[in-house]
């Protein structure tokens, strides 16, 4: 013991080691449980209902600013009042619960706090006074920084000028106050001592000094910190976290940009600069991440080898923040990695014991308390793997742990995972594990046995006994699509026999006709079809349609604007594309939905004629019904007067909730033309 005091003197790193800001040796992950107007997802009741889901993988969930911002809209980015915890995201009831919820299963909760600056509550400076505890908040001018904005707007503001970058979008708070250290030592006290959370995520931290972020962990004693400290420089994040006094982690910006330069552009040589996380002296207090809820919706995003991305930082010290938007779209990928990630022992001190370049892409050898990950991004035929198993996999990366390592940690029993495939003829499915091949050797096994779901639809299908799997599907003559990893239970698929990625597809309902479909989801005989329902975050969705010779929604990205169809029984809006008279030797292949300004969008889904989609994949296929009489625009069984009103209604502008019948002479077109058409029947009748 005296020896290792003593070089810890020598190497000047006890002050370090002492310090709170993020735990040493810390072996858990984080979720951003948001991305911007994720509403659907982040509310506090939709996250509490995700406590047995998320808790199986993430140790840290970071939540928006909970405080009541005065707006049914708003991310938190405003903060009117501290205290009153109603917001755009729940009540304070809900929140509480969401909290508990998380806490008993042994994960943390991070509130977003925004104390960089401050917004009044109807005007630029009246910030409101709260009381909690016995102890009363109460502000003046005198708060504010006398260089904001506010002045030029004629208001008297004493304060000190500004100690960081200016946020022009509120008031930015003086931290040189004794008042404001004050008012925020108590707000951190409540956050922490009686809504229950378990750290912070702080702000803007470039808009104050660092020395202030210090002063506000020692007061409040966080177990976990990680400020926002956006900027690419190596040195300016690291001097950031010394001038906290290493009080706080940081977001491992450098590494964010290194990452979209790699897996962004194939530059893959980068990779040789891993950020803090790469820094042996700092990579305890390095939080990694590949998108945030800001660059997720900026030029920023990275766009492509998301998965592969996800799998590095899994694989590097520091601790993964991963986004909410990413785990939706790869959950059993990325729970998988996760897995591997923990049962190798890997912690956010860990050492990488080898990497470098190699080939097209780099291969990096991390060193756990329990086993090594071996780390292939980008394109390298040669890696040795010997003394390795696979976990995961891709076109551009491979994710391996020793074979020491048990993923499943012994306490899993094997089960009967069934893989049910939608494909025009029978594929070929090439699945393995860790262990080995689960399937014959390539191409696999060629499906012969089918099962046909109460919709009427055939589905090829496949067992296999393991915990989880992978698997390829293929047509046995050189089609195949990308991996489809960390199987745990029974999946269906859709596959076109092509060799894109976005020609397979989970279906998101395991059995379509398990889903009861709203009245206005109806077929529309002889035309090009599909609904779409939206979540709240999907307002006035596009739709982007094709194949491999055609755009079927015109125009450029993002397509055609879809027309409201009617509501489910809860209340979500059901949008219809209707493509028109369908040409069944020219069919659309692919679809991808999306807002009116293209973010955010889904992934892309198979096209299915009669496809009842909601945003994350196909849910059902609309049963077909008698084919509508001709004329028959309202439904009612009559070609009448009422079915000329119902055009000339659509024509002057009203939603057309008529499931496409009101285009009577199928030109794609509603006009005077099926005016004219509907008379014609009514005469002739």
């Amino acid at each position: 013991m005296k020896k290792f005091v003593l070089s810890m003197i020598a190497a000047a790193a006890s002050t370090v080691m002492m310090a709170a800001g993020w735990p040493a040796n810390y072996g858990g992950v984080m979720m951003q449980g948001f991305y911007w107007d994720s509403f659907s997802s982040s509310r506090w009741t939709v996250l509490t209902s995700k406590a047995d889901l998320y808790s199986q993988y993430f140790d840290l969930i970071w939540v928006p600013n909970s405080g009541n911002c005065m707006s049914s809209s708003s991310m938190g980015y405003n903060p009117v009042y501290w205290f009153n915890q109603t917001s755009a995201f729940g009540s304070e009831t809900t929140l509480r619960t969401m909290i508990n919820t998380y806490k008993e299963k042994g994960v943390g909760i991070i509130e977003d706090v925004v104390i960089n600056h401050k917004s009044g509550k109807s005007s630029w400076c009246d910030f409101v006074n709260e009381t909690w505890n016995g102890n009363t908040i109460s502000w003046s001018n005198a708060d504010i920084c006398r260089n904001d904005e506010a002045a030029a707007q004629g208001y008297t503001l004493t304060g000190a000028y500004d100690t960081g970058d200016n946020f022009d979008g509120s008031r930015d708070l003086d931290h040189t106050s004794a008042n404001v250290q004050k008012n925020v030592k108590l707000y951190l006290d409540y956050l922490l001592n009686d809504l229950g959370y378990a750290g912070f995520r702080y702000d803007m931290v470039k808009g104050y000094a660092a020395q202030y972020t210090k002063l506000y962990n020692q007061s409040a004693k966080p177990t976990y910190s990680v400020g926002e400290y956006w900027d690419g420089s190596h040195s300016a994040v690291t001097n950031w976290i010394k001038n906290t006094g290493y009080e706080s982690a940081a977001f491992d910006f450098p590494l964010k940009y290194v990452i979209n330069n790699a897996f962004g552009n194939g530059n893959w040589s980068a990779l040789s600069d891993k950020g803090i996380a790469g820094d042996p002296n700092n990579n305890r207090y390095a939080v990694t991440f590949i998108d945030n809820h800001d660059t997720y919706r900026n030029t920023d995003k990275l766009v492509n080898n998301v998965l592969a991305a996800n799998a590095f930082i899994l694989a590097l010290p520091g601790t993964p923040c991963i986004l909410l938007a990413h785990f939706q779209a790869y959950q059993e990928e990325i729970g998988q990695l996760i897995k591997a990630r923990k049962a190798a022992g890997i912690t956010n001190q860990s050492s990488i014991i080898s990497q470098g370049t190699q080939g097209g892409g780099y291969v990096m050898k991390v060193q756990g308390s329990v086993g090594t990950v071996l780390s292939v991004s980008g394109y390298v035929s040669d890696v040795d793997t010997n003394g390795f198993k696979l976990v995961s996999s891709g076109t551009n990366y491979a994710y391996y742990v020793s074979n020491n390592v048990d993923i499943e940690g012994g306490s899993t029993e094997k089960k009967d995972i069934h893989v049910y495939v939608s494909a025009p003829a029978a594929p070929y499915v090439y699945a393995w594990n860790g262990s080995g091949n689960l399937s014959a050797e390539w191409p696999g096994d060629h499906l012969s046995t089918t099962a046909t779901t109460s919709d009427g639809k055939k589905w090829y299908t496949a067992t296999y006994n393991a915990v989880s799997f992978n698997l390829v599907l293929n047509n046995g003559a050189g089609e195949k699509t990308v991996d489809i990893n960390g199987i745990t239970d029974d999946i269906y698929l859709q596959y076109s026999g092509t060799t894109n990625y976005s020609d397979v597809t989970r279906v998101y309902k395991n059995d379509s006709a398990s889903v009861t479909l709203p009245e206005c989801a109806k077929w529309v005989d002889g035309h090009l079809f599909c609904y779409l329902e939206a979540s709240s975050d999907y307002t006035s969705p596009n739709a982007w349609i094709w194949n491999g010779s055609k755009n079927f929604t015109g125009g450029t990205w993002p397509g055609k604007k879809l027309t409201l169809a009617g509501t489910t029984a809860s209340g979500a809006k059901v949008y219809l594309w209707d493509g028109g008279v369908m040409d069944e030797s020219n069919m659309p292949t692919g679809v991808v939905f999306s807002t009116g300004t293209g973010s955010p969008q889904t992934a892309d889904f198979v096209y299915t004629n009669g496809g009842y989609y909601s945003t994350s994949g196909l849910m059902a296929i609309v049963p077909k019904s008698s084919p509508a009489v001709t004329g028959d625009v309202n439904g009612d069984g009559e070609v009448d007067i009422t079915d000329v009103n119902c055009i000339i209604n659509l024509i002057l502008g009203g939603e057309d909730t008529y499931n496409g019948r009101a285009d009577i002479n199928g030109d794609g077109n509603v006009d005077v033309s099926d005016i004219n058409a509907v008379l014609n029947i009514i005469l002739n009748s």
